[in-house]
């Protein structure tokens, strides 16, 4: 559930994000992996990671690939569930932003 609810909070921060930007974006899709500790039956999330994949419109200019990576790594720290987090899960962010061929 944890899992969910971070990578649903952070797909929707960034797609708002995107959208503010102006980012003309055909695609946005999400992978997220969590790594969790299991002792004395005890499940203890160590970390969160998100991979967003974002497909630019053909016409997009290349700077845009650029700011639609910084954007991801600002939605990490914008979201509600990875503020929640800090300091007891390490959240990761890898980006693959391409343009449309």
């Amino acid at each position: 559930m944890l899992l969910g609810a971070s990578a649903t909070c952070f797909l929707i921060t960034y797609a708002a994000m995107l959208e503010r930007a102006e980012i003309p974006v055909e695609s946005l899709t999400l992978e997220s992996e969590a790594e969790v500790d299991v002792s004395n039956n005890v499940f203890t999330f160590q970390a969160i990671s998100h991979y967003p994949s974002v497909l630019l419109a053909p016409d997009s200019e290349t700077a845009l690939v650029s700011k639609a990576e910084k954007l991801a790594v600002k939605a990490e720290q914008s979201c509600m569930i990875s503020k929640a987090l800090a300091g007891n899960v390490m959240i990761h962010t890898e980006a693959n932003v391409r343009m449309k061929e």
